[in-house]
């Protein structure tokens, strides 16, 4: 996941707004607010932590800003009352600081700069809407509570660390295959271990193309054999 968070103000302090972008593949999702009362460093604080908060389940997040304020407060230094709940987030998530070197990154935080001028109090624009976005905000695919379960997969299913698939059966000829050539090869195997599909980040495991199909459940009378959505 990609954070990218912008604060702008005008007096110190004064009226302004924030801004963030959140970026997970080819998902975006973008957060905007402000203050009547505030500074430019406190509203790149406040662009982070309200981005952070959006997650729902703990990820891995690259988090480019331009803010000095930011970063010092990700170094836990500072006397911010949003510290505590920037710590809390830094506890939850793995985040790494991203200096905003590279032109794309400066790009986009100059969007986001504009944005959260308009942002402030006297001028905050409607939210726009999100072409993917669920009930809670994110976007489907990477929503634990909302993303749809492709045809043929189970809600629960199984898998061994450091594989690659998703199985419907834990006697999946093809998990069990790889099970004996690890073992033929002298290498250590890994335990077969019960999971839910929604906690599979996207793309980080795929359906086994053995059982996890619409002819595997029908077969099994497990489940409809149909894909759903939340």
């Amino acid at each position: 996941m990609r954070i990218y968070a912008a604060g702008k103000g005008s007096g110190d302090p004064g009226p302004g707004g924030w801004s963030a972008v959140l970026a997970y593949g080819g998902h975006r999702k973008t957060l905007a607010g402000g203050a009547a009362d505030t500074t430019a460093g406190r509203m790149a604080l406040t662009a982070a932590v309200e981005a952070l908060e959006s997650l729902n389940r703990p990820v891995r997040v690259h988090l480019y800003s331009d803010s000095e304020h930011l970063r010092t407060a990700l170094d836990g230094l500072g006397s911010d009352d949003l510290l505590p709940r920037l710590r809390t987030c830094a506890d939850r998530h793995e985040i790494t600081w991203r200096a905003a070197e590279d032109p794309a990154a400066r790009a986009q935080l100059a969007e986001l700069a504009d944005l959260a001028t308009a942002a402030r109090p006297s001028g905050r624009p409607p939210a726009q809407p999100e072409d993917d976005e669920c009930r809670h905000g994110m976007t489907k695919a990477y929503c634990a509570d909302c993303r749809q379960i492709d045809a043929g997969v189970l809600p629960n299913g199984y898998h061994t660390a450091g594989g690659h698939a998703y199985h419907n059966d834990a006697d999946c000829y093809w998990l069990r295959r790889g099970q004996q050539r690890q073992e033929r090869m002298g290498r250590d195997t890994h335990e077969i271990v019960r999971i839910a599909w929604a906690s599979v980040i996207p793309g980080e495991l795929a359906p086994c193309e053995h059982c996890c199909t619409t002819e595997w459940l029908q077969r099994n009378r497990r489940g409809r054999g149909l894909s759903r959505s939340a």
